[in-house]
């Protein structure tokens, strides 16, 4: 009882006392040890050191590949993993608890005024694509109006802190390689060149921030509608070109993982994400998994 506790250590010399103190501090501490995908390890840190400066829990965070990120998970090195995981793949074992987190995403990008508003995903390959079913290398030839011999002028925008490239790869292209007159171009540079010639298109890592560049809907057959790259279209796997990551975590510890999941859903971990490339989970869908956290209190 408390009433026992203070009696026993009232007798106790000053500097025992704040030695004991200090020990009841560490003790109540809560250490929590993440490892994220080295893709996004890097925008989620302030939002959660953040949430630490304010609270009586410390972060450990380490950057890895996601395989390695389950095994530690499994050999309970770890509290938490935030993985990426391909559409179609097996997600973790049943006693490991997964959850959307965000959306690594390429867009294809054409001159604003471009009147092409949508494309498939098969013609995206006959652009792009050395070894494909179809090839392209005319507007004319995707029967844009007006758009006669005009050459298609093929852009990937190149950033070593996105893995655009790959995704398109992954999602588009059957043989995997682009031909060889796909001009690669730094990130940073791509939207200036897309600006002046109505006959690019674009693989880019973001949404363009340019009023002279606009995104395409992408269908993924010509019998399919097509989409946006919104947050929603994303979430729920409408747009084809995502990579999906999910918060990760033994479902034996759920409790202690409550009050983190909570900051990881916050619009402050949203923003971050946004800032730097990255789909977060629609608007609505976070707030819904947060009411569910708090319901199960």
């Amino acid at each position: 009882m408390l009433t026992d506790f203070l009696q026993n250590i009232m007798p106790l010399p000053l500097k025992h006392l704040a030695i004991l103190a200090f020990t009841i501090l560490s003790v109540s501490a809560q250490e929590i040890r993440i490892s994220a995908s080295d893709l996004l390890d890097d925008f989620i840190r302030e939002p959660l050191n953040a949430y630490a400066a304010d609270n009586d829990v410390s972060f450990t965070i380490d950057g890895i590949g996601s395989i390695p990120a389950i095994d530690r998970l499994r050999a309970n090195e770890i509290d938490m993993a935030i993985i990426a995981v391909p559409d179609g793949n097996p997600m973790p074992d049943e006693d490991i608890a997964t959850f959307p987190f965000a959306y690594d995403v390429a867009i294809i990008a054409v001159n604003a005024g471009n009147p092409i508003s949508e494309i498939t995903v098969s013609r995206l390959g006959g652009i792009f694509g050395e070894n494909e079913e179809l090839s392209y290398n005319t507007w004319g030839e995707l029967g844009l109006s007006g758009g006669g011999s005009r050459s298609i002028k093929a852009l990937a925008g190149q950033s070593s802190d996105s893995i655009s490239l790959e995704l398109f790869r992954h999602s588009v292209l059957q043989g995997g390689a682009m031909k060889s007159q796909v001009a690669m171009v730094k990130d940073d540079e791509i939207e200036g060149l897309m600006a002046g010639d109505p006959a690019s298109i674009a693989i880019l890592a973001g949404l363009p921030k340019s009023n002279r560049i606009k995104p395409l809907m992408i269908a993924e057959s010509a019998d399919s509608p097509a989409f946006g790259p919104s947050e929603d279209n994303v979430h729920y796997g409408d747009y084809p070109i995502r990579l999906a990551f999910y918060i990760a975590y033994q479902k034996s510890n759920d409790a202690n993982m409550k009050s983190i999941m909570r900051v990881l859903y916050s619009d402050e971990m949203a923003n971050s994400l946004r800032e730097n490339n990255f789909f977060a989970l629609p608007d609505t869908i976070r707030r819904k998994l947060v009411i569910d956290l708090d319901l199960e209190n």
